[in-house]
């Protein structure tokens, strides 16, 4: 049997055995698209519209809690996205999910009948926070503001409402998902029972395959592959280890031709090796006239000596150069260390010089037995103070939390010190919204004495309080910081008014006066927003008020020594490895 009728049997086998496996093939391929287009055209679908319907739930979420939480303008951009969402895409998505449920099983339909009746009360929520916050003046309203606090509020009823609708729609997502994925393991198994059969047909193909190229191979492929060997291996610059017996074939008349090019190649390389190695007076002879690699060889020979000469005395100028740059960036960097220290010791200067305007412990003591001050700064200096004070038979004290923090912070911090001792010291201020009001003329003249030319963005906020011992009466008034008062395990908010010290008007609203009898057991605190405002916990959010009004009704009960260690335990906890965002400051006493 000659090679071609081996090789025209070999690939007749084949052919069949290729054309048995299409036919297999083919076969399941059908069974697969049936199963493929009940797919798509029912549980895909509703699978990637109840997907989208969550989504646009979680944003539709977002955007309302803005709309509560934020001051914004009826145009605000997250307020017309939400009407958009509301009004176009949402009723849309539902009238969509309604005509893909004519296919569902009736437990399907019910769940999602209870999913559109939760989202009528969700969505009623959002109706209530849009009736309550129409325009940018509501927000100013002090009853409103805790309303929308309440319900916006992390873990509210906003929250519950739409947490129930999402576990309900991932339940109805798991059914839709849980029948996709059984139509897939039917396809998947119809493809199982082709691999079997394939898997035989394969076999014989190997074998036959086997067979062809035993006589491909003793015939042909041997010497070609050896040749091809060896020019690859030229071609990546490796020469034979040996050299290879050659017939008198054709194949064999170009092995023996590519052994003499070896050979050539060898003395080439041999020469190359001695110029690189600096010998230029290595000898060579080009394997002919017509050796142009050859010529080109003892040609680069003479310009690479030359070139040597040049390069050295380049390598020599470059090397002085930098050496001489090493020095001057060496110089550079001891000046810049310099200028850090300089600056850092400057910042701890103005540490002590600040520290020194805030009352001692000993003097808090005289005059607020039962009290404590929680200061924790976020740099070396801080935005916020504390200013006690003793006028006649009354204490006035205040918690202020100045714009920003660090050493910006620290010199508005000096400028709202200076106003309160001018306002309650000098001009004899007792009525907490007086003083606030004598303060944010104070600060509204130094901080914007030159408002043609340039207008200072900054401010403070405050709450003081005013409290009379022998009555046991205290006075408050706030801007921008709440009081809370803790009462039989109840928190009692005193809303501030939202005027900032220091603000661009002074004929504006004025500062209001809340009167409090404190009784036995009440406990006091005025505070800045860095403690609410600190990111931690498993999921790095904000601390937030809520938690906050929680941690002071646990601790009221305690001695107010303790109640300051409770309080930075509880912030070291909440805090672990994240970032202290803002100067925290928190004021407690007890009648």
């Amino acid at each position: 049997m000659t090679i071609g009728k081996k090789i025209g049997m070999g690939f007749g086998l084949f052919i069949f055995f290729a054309a048995l496996v299409l036919l297999l093939t083919n076969r399941t391929l059908e069974r697969s698209r049936s199963i493929n287009e009940e797919i798509n055209q029912v549980y895909s679908p509703s699978v990637d519209a109840l997907v989208r319907l969550r989504n646009l739930i979680v944003n539709s979420h977002m955007l309302i809690k803005h709309w509560a939480l934020v001051e914004s303008r009826p145009d605000a951009r997250e307020k017309t996205a939400l009407v958009e969402l509301t009004g176009g895409e949402l009723p849309r998505l539902l009238d969509r999910i309604d005509t893909l449920s004519a296919n569902w099983d009736r437990e399907e339909v019910a769940l999602l009948s209870k999913v559109f009746s939760e989202m009528d009360v969700l969505f009623d929520q959002h109706t209530v926070i849009k009736e309550m916050l129409p325009s940018f003046e509501s927000y100013k309203n002090p009853l409103i503001f805790l309303e929308r606090n309440d319900m916006a509020e992390e873990g509210g009823p906003l929250d519950e409402q739409t947490d129930k609708v999402l576990s309900d729609l991932d339940v109805l997502l798991a059914m839709q998902e849980a029948k996709r994925r059984q139509l897939s393991y039917g396809m998947l198994r119809s493809f199982d029972s082709l691999k079997f059969f394939v898997l035989y047909l394969g076999m014989g193909l190997v074998l036959v395959g086997l067979v062809v190229a035993v006589v491909i191979i003793r015939g042909i492929v041997g010497p070609v592959q050896r040749l091809r060997t060896v020019l690859l291996g030229l071609g990546r610059g490796v020469f034979p280890r040996s050299r290879f017996q050659a017939g008198n074939d054709e194949i064999g008349e170009m092995s023996r031709a590519l052994m003499d090019l070896v050979d050539g190649l060898k003395r080439t390389t041999d020469f190359s090796h001695a110029v690189a190695a600096g010998d230029f007076g290595a000898e060579y002879r080009p394997l002919s006239e017509e050796d142009v690699l050859g010529h080109a060889l003892l040609k680069m020979r003479t310009e690479l000596g030359e070139r040597e000469r040049i390069l050295e005395t380049k390598v020599r100028e470059r090397t002085e150069e930098v050496v001489r740059q090493k020095e001057e960036v060496e110089r550079q960097s001891r000046k810049v260390v310099e200028l850090y220290n300089n600056v850092t010791d400057s910042i701890r200067y103005a540490k002590r010089l600040q520290e020194s305007i805030l009352p001692p412990d000993k003097r808090i003591q005289e005059l607020l037995p039962s009290s404590f001050v929680y200061y924790r700064p976020k740099d070396i200096v801080s935005g916020d103070f504390y200013w006690f004070d003793k006028v006649g038979e009354k204490v006035v004290f205040a918690a202020v939390d100045c714009t920003g923090h660090g050493v910006p912070g620290a010199f508005m911090s000096l400028v709202g010190h200076n106003g309160l001792n001018q306002a309650v010291k000098e001009h004899g201020n007792l009525k907490p919204s007086a003083v606030l009001a004598d303060l944010n003329r104070i600060a509204f003249g130094a901080l914007h004495k030159d408002r043609d030319q340039f207008l200072v963005r900054d401010g403070m906020d405050m709450a003081l309080c005013s409290f009379d011992p022998r009555t046991r009466v205290l006075e408050y008034a706030g801007a921008n910081c709440p009081l809370y008062l803790v009462r039989n395990g109840e928190v009692l908010q005193f809303a501030p008014d939202k005027i900032p010290i220091g603000g661009f008007e002074l004929n504006g609203r004025s500062f209001t006066d809340h009167q409090v009898q404190l009784q036995d057991n009440d406990a006091v605190y005025i505070f800045s927003d860095g403690y609410a405002d600190q990111f931690g916990g498993e999921k790095g959010k904000k601390y937030l008020y809520r938690r906050f009004r929680e941690l002071l009704i646990q601790i009221a009960g305690s001695p107010v020594k303790e109640q300051k260690d409770m309080l930075h335990q509880a912030f070291l906890k909440w805090k672990g490895a994240h970032e202290q965002v803002d100067d925290i400051l928190v004021i407690g006493m007890r009648a």
